[in-house]
């Protein structure tokens, strides 16, 4: 199991770096939007938490495309009301995150189809032929953020 990925040639990469960009940007073509989390401007409280008056700052949306895995939206109701909550699976390609220099991390958001997603977790472990020198994609674990949370859109007083 070791030596099968020596067997990818560098030419074998490029080959399937681009029928796999093709595939993303051509024909699947979803577009993302990734704001990554400014730490500088950020106030925070004591506590190291985000400032509630001011809320989390973000650098602007970069585009990408992706692949998306999303779970049903599951709606709690308590005695406060109802509350919803969704997790997804964004997959990039970690050539085109490269050609952006961009790195997605925990505390990112996603925005897809309206609606922001705050990122959890990021794996980088899909390598081709089990070898790390041939990393192939950037996968972010998210769930439904709210927009009281975050400072990316104006809300109605």
């Amino acid at each position: 199991m070791g030596l099968l990925g020596r067997f990818f040639s560098e030419r074998d990469l490029k080959f399937i770096a681009s029928v796999n960009g093709e595939l993303m940007g051509d024909i699947i073509q979803t577009e993302v939007f990734i704001y990554k989390l400014c730490a500088e401007q950020t106030k925070v409280n004591v506590y190291g938490e985000s400032d509630p008056q001011s809320g989390k700052i973000f650098y602007p949306g970069v585009e990408c495309t992706c692949l998306i895995d999303r779970a049903d939206i599951d709606t709690t109701y308590d005695q406060f009301g109802s509350d919803r909550s969704q997790t997804v699976v964004f997959k990039f390609r970690e050539d085109n995150l490269k050609l952006v220099n961009l790195y997605p991390e925990v505390g990112d958001i996603i925005q897809f189809n309206n609606r922001y997603h705050e990122i959890d977790n990021v794996v980088q472990e899909q390598f081709l032929g089990g070898v790390p020198d041939k990393s192939f994609s950037i996968i972010t674990n998210t769930h439904y953020a709210r927009l009281s949370k975050l400072s990316l859109v104006k809300r109605q007083v």
